[in-house]
């Protein structure tokens, strides 16, 4: 055939790899390698001839070469991202492609690459066979091919491959999504999550350099407006302030309209989100990119944002919740201790008291903090002691002794009935913390490790702060004295183990309570 490519062959001595690369232009980005493998030297001439200047969505080829299935395996190794190879059959060993092919396909698991098989005996590899038996996109006769059908050829693998490498890039970035928003879902404090998401959508947008800047702002009736920002840098370090300057350089010219809708900026390199939280307060988030964003990840990162902007307004909701719990158990908590002529600071104390046991004892960060919000109310019930027996300079009669003894149950009672972490943690504390480990304590005389935890806590931190605080009937305990009082009960009022801790470390809990003294 007179047009053919390859209407003549002669093979060539020299069975070295060879490698091509077409001349660059000067908008040369990452090129299309082509792989042509065959063991007659005319045959690869040739086609690099026909392929020369050819471009693919303007970038040219580099065309690689190999004389054998095993230079080709060389060259395989050595560049993952050859798009397209032109295989011959017929080789070392009459199958030595089809070998090749194998190896591509199921050892080196390479799905991507286009596979056009070549040969010139078609009688020793049948088409049809050949296409059932093997995975290759496309059976070539060498005498079929001249220039403009090569070219054709190559031009479709490539807009094959191309397509095969967006399809295998959403679907990483989308499986890169649902692990970003379970990794951000695991984190309930509001700073925590806020450096994960950060370090999360840097991950997902393989962009090293990224700040995200929170704007939250809102109108309530009757009251201050009120402004919060966050900013966190491209380091991850988080700023927190009433006033941010990056934050008013990121979000400007925001559209309220259509709030909830993200907004995406790609010639800016900045995406915008306002969520509308209620009537009277909004969310503005902004992420600020080193690099333009690039069309396939600006239609993924909406629902990475929208993931991120719902956890966020309800780690809001849970947080404002928290602080509203924390501020009310503190000032009933005051509230009691002023009754009981006991002093603010005795609950300020005992609640740091009870969080740095806690942290020694090894308890997760969530869990301590509960604790520490939820002791101030271990003296709740006294509300419903008479001021009488509260306030009795001498000794308590038995039956007054036994009113005094029902606090523990009525602050339970109390506080149970509010179905929110602190007041449920607040409930256990305020039942167990006059519960001794021997089983002698009261209301319900439980024993050793069948006292909640934070009980057997509460119950050191009270007594240890009790007794080093003077008050109009005694005069506060020497420390040694207490640490001596702590060693002999325990085992017998204290957890042992809880006693051990508060004995190393008494000096630490000295100093939280020299921090909050009582006032004069």
């Amino acid at each position: 055939m007179p047009n053919s490519l390859f209407s003549v062959s002669q093979k060539r001595k020299d069975n070295s790899p060879q490698i091509m690369q077409q001349p660059h232009s000067k908008t040369v980005n990452r090129p299309w390698k082509v792989l042509l493998i065959d063991d007659e030297p005319d045959v690869i001439s040739v086609s690099k001839m026909a392929l020369t200047g050819l471009k693919f969505q303007d970038n040219p080829l580099e065309i690689l070469s190999a004389s054998s299935a095993k230079q080709a395996k060389e060259i395989l190794e050595e560049h993952s991202d050859i798009a397209l190879a032109l295989v011959d059959v017929v080789m070392e060993t009459d199958n030595a492609g089809l070998e090749l092919i194998h190896w591509i396909r199921e050892i080196k698991n390479n799905k991507q690459i286009r596979l056009v098989l070549r040969t010139g005996q078609p009688g020793q590899a049948p088409e049809e066979t050949v296409i059932n038996t093997y995975e290759i996109n496309d059976y070539k006769n060498k005498t079929e091919l001249n220039a403009t059908r090569l070219k054709t050829s190559v031009l479709t693998a490539l807009r094959a491959y191309r397509d095969i490498r967006i399809i295998s890039s959403n679907q990483n970035r989308l499986e890169q999504l649902l692990s970003s928003t379970e990794a951000i879902l695991a984190h309930s404090e509001i700073k925590d999550f806020l450096r994960v998401a950060h370090s999360e959508l840097k991950r997902f947008l393989k962009h090293d350099q990224l700040q995200l800047a929170i704007n939250i702002e809102s109108h309530m009736p009757y009251a201050q407006p009120v402004k919060k920002q966050y900013l966190i840098t491209d380091e991850n370090e988080l700023f927190e302030s009433e006033s941010i300057s990056a934050v008013e350089d990121l979000i400007v010219n925001l559209p309220t309209t259509k709030p909830d809708k993200p907004i995406i900026d790609i010639n800016s390199k900045r995406l915008l989100h306002c969520l509308k939280i209620n009537e009277f307060e909004h969310i503005t988030i902004g992420f600020n990119f080193k690099n333009p964003i690039s069309k396939g990840v600006s239609n993924l990162l909406p629902h990475f944002t929208s993931n991120f902007v719902l956890v966020f307004k309800n780690l809001l909701s849970n947080h404002e919740i928290q602080e509203v719990q924390q501020q009310l158990m503190l000032m009933l908590s005051e509230a009691i201790e002023t009754r009981s002529k006991e002093t603010g600071a005795h609950v300020l104390r005992v609640a740091l008291i009870c969080e740095f046991i806690a942290t020694q004892l090894g308890l997760g960060k969530k869990h301590v903090q509960i604790i520490k919000h939820a002791a101030p109310m271990h003296d709740l019930g006294k509300i419903g002691v008479p001021e009488s027996i509260l306030h009795k300079p001498a000794a308590l009669s038995d039956e007054e002794w036994d009113i005094m003894k029902t606090h523990p149950t009525i602050g339970y009672n109390l506080l149970s009935k509010l179905n929110y972490g602190i007041p449920q943690m607040g409930a256990m504390v305020s039942l167990s913390h006059h519960e001794k480990w021997n089983g002698s304590g009261y209301p319900n005389q439980l024993e050793g490790e069948d006292i909640p935890l934070e009980g057997r806590i509460m119950a050191i931190a009270d007594v240890i702060d009790a007794l080093g605080s003077a008050r109009s009937y005694k005069k506060a305990w020497r420390d040694q004295d207490i640490i001596d009082l702590i060693e002999d009960q325990k085992g017998i009022h204290f957890d042992p183990k809880i006693a051990d801790v508060a004995i190393q470390h008494f000096a630490e809990i000295m100093e939280i309570r020299k921090h909050y003294p009582d006032a004069d």
